[in-house]
C-alpha cells in the first residue's frame, strides 16, 4: 500500500498514475480534485487540518498493509527573507514538516504492528542549496534531514526505514515555471544531459522499498552535477 501526499502536484500526480497501475494507492489531494485511477483512489484532505488527518486514518487505517509513505505535499511562497511574512513562515513549516509528522504519528502504530514501513520524504536541490526568494522553503526542507534521521534511529529496529529523496530538475513540477533558456542551461549543466522523468523516481522508490538496510539517508536523484 502506498500513501501519497501532494498527489495533485506535477510529480505527485504522475507518480499516482503510474504507481496505481500495479499497486494499491491512496492519493491525498487538497486544492485540486483528481480522479481515481486503476488501483488508486484519491481522497480530499487538508493536511493543515489535523482533524481531517485523523479522519483519514480512522477510515482507511484497517486497510493499510506494508505502508510506503511518499511525502510530496509542499508549500512555498517566494519572498526575500527580510520581508517574509511570519504567518507564511508558520504556514510553510506547518505543511512541509508538522503535517508530515502528525500523519506519521497516526501511521506508526500500524507500521509497528506489522513490523514494516517505508517513510520517504521528498526534498529538492533548491531545498538543499537554497535559492534567492526560497529561503523559508529551503529551511523547512533542511529540517527534514534531522527529522528523518531521528525516525530512522528510533524505528529502524522495527523494520521501518526513513529516507529522503532529493530531486534535481524533472520534466514535471518546478521546471514548468522556467523559460526555455533556463531549462537549456540546466540540462547542459547536468551530467546526464537531460531532465529527470517519473520512472527515475519510481526506480528509487522501489530500491528503498526492497532494502531494510538503507536507512536515514539522502538519495540524490539529479542526473549528476
Amino acid at each position: 500500500m502506498l500513501l501519497i501526499t501532494g498527489a495533485s502536484g506535477g510529480i505527485g500526480f504522475e507518480l499516482f498514475k503510474k504507481l496505481s497501475i500495479k499497486n494499491d494507492v491512496i492519493a491525498i489531494s487538497n486544492r485540486k480534485k483528481i480522479e481515481n485511477n486503476a488501483r488508486g483512489i484519491c481522497v480530499n484532505v487538508n493536511l493543515l487540518n489535523h482533524n481531517e488527518i485523523d479522519q483519514l486514518i480512522s477510515k482507511y487505517g484497517k486497510t493499510f498493509d506494508e505502508i510506503t509513505v511518499l511525502n510530496l505535499a509542499v508549500q512555498s511562497f517566494d519572498g526575500l527573507l527580510a520581508n517574509y511574512p511570519i504567518e507564511k513562515v508558520r504556514e510553510t513549516f506547518e505543511l512541509n514538516l508538522i503535517s508530515n509528522l502528525y500523519l506519521l504519528q497516526g501511521l506508526l502504530p500500524i507500521m509497528l504492528n506489522q513490523k514494516w514501513g517505508r517513510i520517504i520524504h521528498f526534498s529538492s536541490i533548491v531545498g538543499n542549496e537554497g535559492a534567492k526568494g526560497a529561503g523559508i522553503y529551503a529551511a523547512s526542507k533542511s529540517a527534514l534531514i534531522g527529522y528523518s534521521k531521528t525516525l530512522s534511529k528510533e524505528y529502524g529496529r522495527f523494520g521501518i526505514t526513513s529516507n529522503i529523496i532529493e530531486l534535481g530538475y524533472f520534466e514535471k513540477g518546478l521546471i514548468e515555471n522556467f523559460n526555455k533558456e533556463k531549462i537549456k542551461n540546466i540540462i547542459s549543466n547536468t551530467s546526464s544531459r537531460r531532465l529527470g522523468v517519473t520512472d527515475d523516481i519510481i526506480h528509487a522508490i522501489k530500491f528503498i522499498q526492497k532494502s531494510d538496510f538503507y536507512n536515514g539517508e539522502i538519495l540524490k536523484l539529479n542526473g549528476g552535477k
